[in-house]
This record gives C-alpha cells, structure tokens and sequence, in this order.
C-alpha cells in the first residue's frame, strides 16, 4: 500500500467541487504531441480500453488509482481500482466511478525510461495549501481558455515578484527530459543570497530532475547571455541590423531595435497564405562584420506565440480525447525518435548564414514557451567580408521577437556552477528530502502538482564591482498533461492518422482566425495567475 502511496498525485481538498466544473478539457501547453491509432474495444464505440495506468482525480478531492488501467464504458470508468482520500492514509478498493465526478485523468509511470529505480518525491506540503494552489489554478482556467506550461520561475524585484524563466518547455513525457538555461534578471540580495520560486502554474504534473544555478562572470562592458545549447556567451558592442524584413518585405528595423515590447508577429497574408508548401515565415538580416574577427553574435528577445499550444492540444489531441492517456503514457516513448526529428527539423528557429551560394544552416533555437522573453545570443561565423546575411526562419507565427542586435565582440565566459543549499516548501518549511531530489541530473525527481510552488536558495555571497556577475538557472525535468472531464468524453474513435505536417497546416489555418481573441485571453490568464495563485 505504501508503494501504491508513493506514486499517487493527489487533488487534496474537497472546495474544488465548487469550481472544477465540466467545462476542463484537454489541457496540454507548450508540448510535443504525436498521433498514434488505439482501437476501441469490441464492437462498441462508446468503450475505450485506457491500458497504461492512469489516476482519475474526483470532484471530492479524492483520487482514483488505476494501476492496469481501467475500461472507459460510456459515463463510467469500470476495472480495479484503489481510492485514496486526502491524507492518503484512507483508501478503499472501487470498481466502478461515474465519469461526471471525475474532474481530470493522468497517466503515470512506475518506471522513468525504462528504469525501474526511479524516486519520485514530493513536496511535504498541507493538504490544505495543496488545495489552494490547485484552486488557484483552476479558478484561472475557467476564467479564460487554460494554456498550460512547464515550471515557471520567479523571483522578488523591488517587493514585487517577477517572472523570469520558464523551463523545459515541449518535454512530454521522460523520453522528451532535457535541460534548459535561462538568464534571469536578479541580482543577490543583502545577505548574499538568490532566492527562486518555482511554481506549477498549469493542469499538469511536473518532474523536476535538476535545478542549477550557474554564475557567469564578465567585464562590466559585457552582457552575458545562454546560447542555444545552453552554454553562456559574453557580448559587448552591440549594433543593429543594417537591414532586416520579414518574408513580406516589410522593414522591422524600428520594431526591433530595442526590447520595449513592441514584438514582431507574422503578417496576417503570410499566415492566412499557409500551404502544404509554405509552412514558414522568416526574417533576413545584413549585419556589418567586425574589424578582424572571424564571427558575431546574434542576440535575441523572444518568447513562443500560442500556436504551438493549439498546434499540440486541440489539432494533434484534441479529438482522441482518453484516447491520449494511453498515448502519452506508452505509446509516446516509441514514436519518440521520429516525433524529436520532426520538432527538430519543423519548430523552433532556423538559422541560417548567407555563404556567397546558398544560406547555410549553422544554428537552431528550440521553443522556449509563451510566458517568459528568453534572452538568447548565438554565436555565427563570418563567411563573407563585406557584410553577415543571415536568415531566420520559423513556423509562420510561431514567435513573438522583441529585439534582434548584433553583437560585435563574443567570447566564452567563466562560469561557476552553485547548489542550492536550500528547498522550502510552500509553507517555508526546509525539506531535504525534495533537495537532494533536485540536486543532480539522476534517476531521482521532485515532483509537483497543480499549484504547487517551492522556493531555493543559494549563498552566493558579494562580489566587488569587477568583474560583473549574472546568474542563469538550469532546469531539467519533463512534464505529463492531464485531461478533463470534457477532454475525456471527446470523440475517441477517429483513428485517422495524418502527417504532422498536415496537423501544422490545419494548426496555422485555425491559428489565423482566433489569434487575436487567444492572445487577449492569455494576458487574462496570465494576470489571473500572478492574483490567485497562494503563499
């Protein structure tokens, strides 16, 4: 029963039944998703066999145990399974669950690829507080349409907290885990301390395998910057474009001159003319070359739109409703080498350095999330003498850009790796336990649930004026979606299996019409988030 205890996610207080209603659907935010066809069983449609063990989170905060999985039969869930109450220390055994009081299912996984020594911790948090985290969240989702993501993190600016990372975003599931660095924008405070909260903010479980903070020193002149696989940059004489427009041609000098907000999106044609052969919008760019250097550094402000968030949650799953349970908790691991060369080769941005001939691919910046601007600096050789052409190119509206420069003077940094010395949990009490499960890149993880939220700190310590110092925090983890009640009652006998590229076409093509109302939604999510989430 204990073992049973240690894998169970729970929703731990009875007030969600006032406010998780019906209306939860799918909630998937900035991850990678991939069709797989799952028959139904027997000759009745309105039956699913889910085979993968799942959880099915109730109305009255107790949660449903599925460790063959269970028989989805019309408005039940039929099969063994083991009910826990909120403590986890009541549980009874079920066979039959009506679906109208299921809120939301999720898969699980006794093992993490294919290891069966994983350790999954938990936050020590009260019951209580869980629930109110887990409210929080749902009261957003229902105010707005739900984007979820992967963990966020923030920090105190001036008495106010601010967000600055958003990490491993598009890692679904354990064969997708990767590490993720980004710049934050603090410095220590009195004590020589960096503190760092981190929340789930969306309807998805969270496995934290690593948290780093990393400590990059420069001269006062340089700005220090991740590149695209993670390592720091230093930057100095930074100069605009001498030239830059989309595919439309239009001039997006002005617009992208300084990091004021003022994003760059894709023309409304480029977007509305999205084909089976046009899939792509780009930028291009004419930098000067530097005095005797062999290469620049291209840097970046930029975030993801919310295509991807539709692109993966109602065009790819969105119509296999339950079916996805057995999707994301068995049959993603092996379509993961085919799924990880289309994200590689179709998403994120493509970098490319005019040689004289042809643009030359020599750099690739994955998706980083629609929450947190990434600052980002790319290192690209100098091929020709008299100017640095270099092309962007990206799923149409795939991005918002807030500023592209060009940095004259690059170089690799010193950088110094610090542990976290501490982990409080939401109710500041240390736990160790969920430290040492953070700490190195292994088979142990911390895992949080729906408005969970747990705070590190590092010793840091003072530092002179010179040389300069910026932190950037690595993450390492992945995440699993869940799905609601709506979600599971979708249509879950389509079968069809189309190329991914067909699902970006039709993800562009709906993109189009609803971006506007989408985009205004999100900033009412995002803004609900920040009021309701608890201490």
């Amino acid at each position: 029963m204990l073992r049973l205890a240690l894998v169970l996610l729970l929703t731990r207080s009875r007030v969600l039944l006032v406010v998780l209603s019906a209306a939860l659907g799918l909630v998937a935010g900035a991850c990678i998703f991939h069709s797989v066809r799952v028959e139904a069983i027997g000759s009745n449609a309105d039956s699913l066999a889910i085979q993968t063990p799942v959880k099915a989170h109730l109305r009255d905060g107790s949660t449903v145990l599925y460790q063959a999985g269970v028989l989805l039969a019309r408005d039940t869930l039929r099969g063994p399974g083991v009910r826990y109450g909120l403590t986890l220390r009541d549980s009874a055994a079920v066979s039959v669950v009506p679906l109208d009081s299921v809120v939301a299912m999720e898969s699980f996984r006794r093992a993490t690829d294919g290891v069966p020594t994983t350790i999954v911790s938990t936050l020590a948090t009260a019951a209580g507080l869980v629930a109110a985290g887990v409210l929080a969240v749902v009261i957003a989702c229902s105010n707005s349409d739900c984007f979820g993501n992967c963990p966020t993190v923030y920090a105190d600016s001036a008495g106010t907290t601010a967000l600055q990372a958003e990490g491993f975003s598009y890692t679904l599931g354990p064969a997708f885990e990767a590490r993720d660095v980004d710049r934050l924008g603090i410095r220590p405070d009195r004590d020589g301390r960096i503190r760092l909260e981190v929340r789930n903010e969306a309807l998805e479980t969270e496995y934290v395998n690593r948290l780093e903070l990393l400590e990059v020193r420069h001269a006062a002149d340089e700005t220090a910057l991740p590149d695209p696989d993670g390592a720091a940059l230093a930057v100095r004489d930074l100069v605009p474009a001498t030239a830059i427009a989309d595919a439309m041609g239009r001039d997006l000098h002005l617009l992208l001159a300084r990091p004021d907000g003022a994003a760059f999106r894709t023309d409304a044609r480029t977007l509305g003319e999205a084909s089976p052969a046009h899939l792509d919008d780009a930028i291009y760019l004419v930098a000067p070359t530097p005095a005797g250097g062999d290469s620049v550094a291209l840097v970046l402000r930029l975030k993801n739109s919310l295509l991807a968030t539709l692109l993966y949650s109602e065009v790819i799953l969105g119509n296999r409703g339950a079916r996805s349970l057995d999707w994301v908790g068995r049959d993603l691991d092996g379509g993961a080498p085919a799924l990880a060369r289309w994200q590689e080769q179709r998403m994120g941005m493509r970098i490319a350095i005019w040689d004289g001939r042809r643009y030359r691919e020599t750099a690739r910046i994955r998706d980083s999330g629609p929450h947190a601007w990434n600052d980002v600096a790319v290192l690209i050789p100098v091929l020709q003498r008299d100017s640095v052409r270099v092309r962007l190119s990206f799923p149409a509206d795939n991005w918002r850009i807030d500023r592209i420069a060009i940095a004259m003077r690059a170089r690799r940094p010193v950088v110094r790796t610090l542990d976290f010395g501490q982990l409080l949990d939401g109710e500041g009490r240390r736990d160790s336990t969920a430290l040492e499960s953070v700490r190195l890149a292994d088979q142990r993880y911390l895992r949080t649930s729906p408005g969970e939220r747990f705070t590190v700190v590092a010793e840091v310590g003072t530092a002179a004026a010179e040389p300069a110092r910026t932190f950037l925090i690595a993450t390492q983890g992945y995440y699993e979606p869940w799905i609601g009640h709506d979600g599971l009652r979708a249509a879950r006998d389509t079968g069809a299996v189309e190329s991914l590229d067909a699902y970006l076409l039709k993800a562009l093509r709906k993109w189009g019409t609803v971006r506007e109302a989408r985009e205004r939604a999100f900033a009412t999510h995002a803004a609900d988030l920040g009021k309701l989430t608890v201490r």
